[in-house]
């Protein structure tokens, strides 16, 4: 329907407008019908018929062939992530175990999702908890990766590898953070009830599931160069002296991206550009840093292979905390609009 425009009329101190015609009649509305009107974020008002609210949405129904079988993982995950409450997957040729096994170990790594029904060819999958908040989320995944980190670098700092597995076994954790984080962020965009309930606005909302993407390749760096060290005795002094900066500037991070969180009530145009001055030094600051790692990897001579992956993936981890600081500049910057 092409947009229109409605004269506000007045009945005392109230104002009403008319409905349009064609619209009414489309969802079969009649002088009894009633409808849902609703706040959202920038001030404007949905209005939607009772009739078009549904409760529960259809299920999610996947038919797969045996060839499509092998491209479950991506399924599953994706259909997750975009906010599906009920899934329903069907195996044509039937179901091996080999792909039986790797769906319940997905199903652990997605929270809230549940296998309500087996069956010899299909699963009934469901989203059994309540919505929870963005954030404490976002938060936890950052807590485990900023553990992570510290074990890689305490690592470097000493050369003891061993408690390697019981750092890396943590990388699940933030992988199902950031799963959850996008799925809630989709649930967003899609659901402006929801988002008004949580007070995240669809800006923030891609704000949090980049910056959930970025702390999960940090991780994922983090187990690399910790395979690196594995086979080396002790990294070159060179490379002990940067690291030590790392964890600071990871932590400062953190602190750059959520800080407009605290203020966001208060902030005025005035104030952006204070509020920008500690993550545009962090900002800076690791720049500056994987410039270093970078000349470091690229400079070989006397150098051993693992000491030069291990060197890239140190600036990897740099560079992502670069780009999460950015994402926190432009949350500050918007919320003076």
């Amino acid at each position: 329907m092409a947009q229109t425009t409605r004269k506000l009329n007045q009945v005392r101190n109230s104002f009403y407008v008319y409905l349009p015609r064609r619209w009414c009649d489309e969802f079969k509305l009649t002088k009894d019908s009633e409808v849902v009107i609703e706040r959202a974020l920038d001030g404007t008002l949905n209005i939607t018929p009772t009739s078009k609210r549904r409760t529960t949405s259809e299920p999610l129904k996947l038919s797969l062939t045996k060839d499509q079988s092998k491209d479950i993982v991506n399924l599953l995950v994706g259909s997750y992530i975009v906010g599906t409450n009920e899934l329903e997957l069907h195996f044509e040729d039937g179901l091996d175990m080999a792909t039986r096994g790797e769906i319940s170990k997905w199903i652990r790594r997605l929270p809230g999702f549940e296998i309500l029904e087996e069956h010899s060819n299909s699963f009934i999958l469901s989203d059994t908890s309540e919505k929870q908040f963005i954030t404490p989320i976002l938060r936890r995944q950052f807590a485990t990766t900023k553990y992570m980190l510290n074990g890689l670098l305490n690592s470097i700092e000493t050369g003891d590898t061993s408690n390697l597995t019981g750092i890396i076994d943590r990388d699940e954790d933030v992988d199902r953070h950031r799963y959850f984080v996008e799925r809630l962020c989709h649930i967003v965009l899609r659901d402006p009830a929801y988002a008004k309930k949580i007070a995240i606005s669809p800006p923030d909302a891609l704000s949090f599931s980049l910056a959930a993407k970025y702390v999960e390749r940090i991780a994922d760096h983090v187990c690399a160069a910790l395979n690196e060290l594995v086979y080396l005795k002790k990294p070159s002094m060179k490379i002990i002296k940067i690291s030590r900066n790392i964890f600071r500037i990871f932590d400062e991070t953190k602190k750059s991206f959520f800080s407009i969180d605290k203020t966001r009530k208060v902030v005025q145009e005035k104030d952006i550009a204070l509020n920008s001055k500690r993550p545009l030094h962090t900002l800076n600051e690791a720049t500056a840093i994987a410039k270093l790692l970078q000349q470091v990897g690229a400079s070989r001579k006397e150098k051993i292979s693992n000491e030069i992956v291990l060197a890239l993936h140190l600036e990897r981890i740099t560079s992502y905390c670069a780009d999460i600081v950015e994402i926190g500049i432009n949350r500050i910057i918007e919320s003076g609009l």
